[in-house]
């Protein structure tokens, strides 16, 4: 029911697809040659859209209580890698939490 009310748990859930193939191709046992040269291209693209999409879910606000906290767990779990970017994260996701309790989220 929760998932109805706050979409948060549907970027929670891209962000786990996307990191999820990310993983498949840097999981993967290539010898060098044209094929190695090619995951490392899929590798780049994956990484680079799973960095982007980190940038909306730290500024995606949760709709309810839950939401909150599942955000929150979720973020935490994440390797620093991931949102180590050019800007500081931890200003906008904090803001972006404040939010959504200040708005009143919902139980």
């Amino acid at each position: 029911m929760a998932t109805e009310l706050d979409s948060i748990f549907d970027v929670i859930e891209h962000h786990r697809e996307l990191s999820a193939q990310y993983d498949a191709v840097v999981s993967a046992k290539l010898d060098d040659g044209p094929e190695l040269g090619a995951a490392d291209a899929i590798s780049d693209e994956r990484s680079l859209a799973l960095q982007q999409y980190a940038a909306v879910l730290i500024r995606s606000k949760p709709g309810t209580l839950a939401g909150v906290i599942a955000l929150s767990r979720y973020v935490a779990s994440l390797p620093a890698w991931l949102l180590s970017d050019e800007y500081d994260w931890h200003q906008p996701f904090l803001r972006t939490l404040a939010d959504a309790l200040g708005k009143g989220a919902t139980p």
